[in-house]
């Protein structure tokens, strides 16, 4: 078999075939600041250091696919929020941008060119594409409406505005819809695929009814609105999903980044290989996690998702700051290893479905 690079392996889970072994990634996020000598700060200000630390990143440990995905802050701050940006922690907004609620009439969907930062995310994406895209797939990361709804108004807020004022939570997401789907066409002019993260429409903090009547017909929206550009959308919700795993699938989802705390076997049980399903691996384990801890988390993973193929084996969510570089090396050594082994089996029950 010839050599294959990280963008066949992606290639072959998007399009349900096999490789020689499974396409292997993680969520980087700040974490790549450290192989280099930038701080938190600088790579989430300036694109060429970012670009930078992602491709150290990239050299280091040779991901298949290298997510850029730095700042769930981006569209806040271009809509009017102001940030902290501690030197060696993540941006966090100084306060909320909604405390009342008339001030939403006032907010302008931001420029992706010439706001704040988005046009710095913009570059971050072709500076690492242009150097990396032949050889590894390229995936990013910016906040879907909901994230950005919570991040303008505060999560407690918000959740009590879902039941004393229903109309203008559905206001405040037609808002941040139209700012998701303008941040998506500047991506998209840019060749890049957008993928949204909505890491306050886990479970642990919303009922599966506020997902239903708030975030599904947005998500909705946005599936179909990427489906008329020629794109599909990538999700990645954080935490526990499982009690809307049918709705994520209903609103026509197309490919999911699952965090460790959720259920992969459930997923691939309901999505029936309408989904291309990514991650599932703890985050903690390449901070804290044993080898022993690693390979058995990698094993279920491969074991649970991988004989249907369109499964990518990844981080649940991005990789912690504190994450060390022999666990993250352990991570793909013995993700290749093991991933090799189980198609090895695969391969002569399949040989129809490897892609060499």
């Amino acid at each position: 078999m010839q050599d294959l690079t990280g963008k066949h392996y992606m290639i072959s889970a998007l399009k349900r075939q096999y490789a020689d072994r499974l396409p292997t990634t993680v969520l980087i996020g700040p974490y790549c600041s450290r192989l280099t000598d930038y701080t938190v700060k600088e790579i989430l200000t300036d694109a060429r250091k970012s670009a930078e630390a992602h491709l150290a990143f990239y050299h280091r440990f040779k991901p298949d696919s290298l997510i850029i995905y730095n700042d769930i802050y981006l569209e806040a701050e271009a809509v009017g929020c102001e940030l902290e940006f501690p030197e060696n922690s993540i941006s966090h907004p100084k306060k909320v941008l909604l405390e009342n609620k008339s001030q939403l009439a006032s907010l302008k969907v931001p420029d992706p060119k010439k706001d704040a930062r988005l046009p710095y995310f913009i570059e971050l994406c072709e500076r690492v594409s242009s150097e990396a895209k032949k050889t590894a797939a390229i995936g990013l990361g910016h906040s879907g409406p909901w994230n950005l709804a919570m991040h303008l108004r505060g999560a407690e807020s918000l959740l009590l505005d879902t039941i004393d004022d229903p109309q203008f939570v559905h206001d405040l997401m037609r808002f941040t819809t139209n700012v998701v789907q303008t941040f998506s066409d500047a991506l998209i002019e840019a060749r890049l695929t957008p993928s949204i993260g909505e890491a306050y429409a886990t479970c642990n903090l919303i009922s599966p009814k506020i997902y239903k009547d708030f975030i599904k017909p947005y998500h909705t929206e946005l599936c179909n609105y990427y489906r008329s550009k020629g794109v599909f959308l990538g999700l990645h919700v954080c935490g526990l999903i499982d009690p809307i795993m049918e709705d994520i699938i209903e609103a026509g989802i197309s490919f999911l980044s699952l965090d460790g705390p959720s259920s992969l076997k459930k997923i691939v049980d309901l999505s029936a290989g309408k989904i291309i399903v990514e991650g599932n691996v703890p985050t903690t384990l390449f901070s804290s996690g044993t080898r022993q801890e690693m390979e058995s988390a990698i094993r279920n993973c491969i074991d649970t998702a991988a004989e249907g193929s369109g499964y990518i084996l990844a981080s649940g969510c991005e990789i912690p700051l504190n994450s060390t570089e022999d666990r993250i090396a352990h991570f793909f050594e013995y993700s290749h290893h093991y991933g090799r082994q189980f198609m090895m089996k695969l391969r002569e029950q399949k040989p129809k479905r490897f892609s060499d």
